[in-house]
């Protein structure tokens, strides 16, 4: 799985998004009336793509100049409903050929381009994908009363019998039977068992069909027969998991951009380090007969030297582009399973210090040892997040409420960065190459000029 915060040119990533769906797109967003981005799922429409879309139906999507009525069609489902004072739903979320989903705090309206919003784009989690379908469904029969709402409930006693019958026509070889007694499986495909047996009898594959409905069979037998699944629940987990792995994406943005500092400061030192050390040590000297300036000088070279020092003992491996890149996906992805802020209570502090390490490993460009906690992550399955491991609906809206807070402070955070003028400076820069040199012979000028100044002041 891969995740990704986007905090500026949304609409363009969004758009670039929808270009590359091949099959369906699901959308869900309190207001739309970006007609950019709804003209790209027309166009995907005409392409052969299955777009459907929930929006509000109040004063700001009708004063939009979008006509939903006139492109409604087969493929291109169009649900409007509430009005502006109730119903309003606070979904904003978009899930392309179930595998890619889009959520977070921009609304896919003309005004949002120029609001301080964020998206995260999540890749490769496609069961993540599914419930945000689930999700749009879900709403879909809420607010579509000539659609029958889905019935949660499994009685596992009359499917193991269905299924037990599925299974002894396949031996008698009567497929139209199959084919008449699974179609009553369908109401059932909430249910991701199920689902997948349902979807074996439809491919004509009719052993691997035996086994995975033995397989049900084994699971449930000794299970009560009827099961309820808690829609509230159901919900505030998915909630939960896409908090998750936005507070992932907005810390990996953090990290990020404390790593680009990180990285100029090196290299700095690196390419400046040398001259800088020798720029001071003359303004030092320059200033010998001045006690008050000459203790200041000494102070900023004895400071500038320690520094030089500590980033010259840190261990930082070069890295050309390509390795950058891998290095910044498998960090990514090895950050999600670590997190000490995604996974349970129990497992934080282990968390922690794994995540620690591969911070550090990923901060000193170490591509070796991100690969290897990696691996190691992804083999032993260490920790479980707290959206799956919570289960009761109070535990659930207390982890919501603190995960949006961290959100809340991560985000602060990201502001603050970007609003330094350190930063604002090192993001500038185009090309780190031509800077350095640049600026190299502007201190070697100036180092020039100090030790013209000093042979002077000996010569007088």
């Amino acid at each position: 799985m891969i995740t990704e915060a986007i905090f500026q040119n949304i609409n363009k990533r969004i758009k670039q998004e929808i270009q590359e769906a091949k099959q369906s797109i699901y959308v869900a967003v309190a207001w739309f009336t970006d007609d950019v981005l709804f003209h790209e799922l027309e166009k995907k429409v005409k392409e052969g793509c299955t777009v459907s879309i929930i929006t509000s139906d109040d004063f700001i999507n009708k004063q939009s100049s979008i006509d939903y009525d006139y492109y409604r069609s087969e493929n291109f489902q169009i649900l409007l409903y509430g009005n502006s004072n109730k119903d309003l739903i606070h979904h904003k979320f978009c899930v392309i050929d179930e595998k890619t989903v889009i959520s977070g705090s921009y609304n896919w309206t003309r005004k949002a381009k120029t609001n301080s919003e964020n998206i995260v784009i999540t890749k490769g989690d496609d069961e993540l994908a599914k419930q945000f379908i689930n999700e749009f469904n879900k709403l879909h029969n809420q607010f579509n009363k000539d659609v029958k709402i889905i019935d949660y409930r499994i009685d596992l006693d009359k499917i193991i019998r269905r299924l037990e019958i599925i299974k002894n026509f396949i031996f008698l070889e009567d497929i139209d039977s199959i084919d008449n007694v699974s179609k009553k499986l369908n109401q059932y495909h909430s249910n991701k068992e199920l689902k997948s047996i349902s979807k074996s009898i439809n491919n004509k594959n009719y052993s691997l069909t035996i086994n995975q409905i033995q397989e049900f069979i084994n699971n449930h037998k000794n299970e009560n027969l009827i099961i309820w699944i808690d829609e509230e629940v159901v919900a505030l987990k998915l909630e939960l998991k896409n908090l998750e792995i936005q507070l992932n994406a907005y810390n990996n943005e953090k990290i990020d951009i404390e790593k680009q500092l990180l990285d100029f400061q090196h290299r700095h030192s690196k390419e400046l380090g040398d001259i800088m050390s020798k720029i001071l040590y003359f303004r030092k000297i320059k200033f010998k007969n001045n006690k008050e300036k000459f203790k200041e000088a000494e102070k900023d070279e004895e400071q500038y030297n320690q520094q030089i020092k500590e980033d010259k003992e840190k261990k930082h491996f070069d890295l050309n582009d390509v390795q950058k890149k891998e290095l910044k996906v498998k960090f990514r992805k090895a950050s999600i399973l670590c997190h000490p802020d995604k996974v349970n209570d129990e497992m934080k502090d282990e968390a922690e210090k794994m995540f620690i390490e591969l911070k550090n490993a990923y901060d000193s460009n170490d591509i070796g040892k991100v690969n290897e906690i990696l691996n190691s992550l992804e083999n032993q399955n260490f920790f479980k997040s707290k959206s799956e491991t919570v289960t009761e609906n109070e535990k659930l809206k207390l982890a919501i409420q603190k995960i949006k807070k961290q959100i809340n402070d991560v985000l602060e955070n990201i502001v603050e960065i970007k609003e330094n003028e350190t930063y604002k400076t090192i993001s500038s820069i185009n090309n780190w190459t031509e800077y350095f040199d640049n600026l190299k012979t502007d201190l070697q000028n100036e180092l020039n000029n100090l030790r013209n100044e000093i042979e002077l002041i000996k010569t007088e």
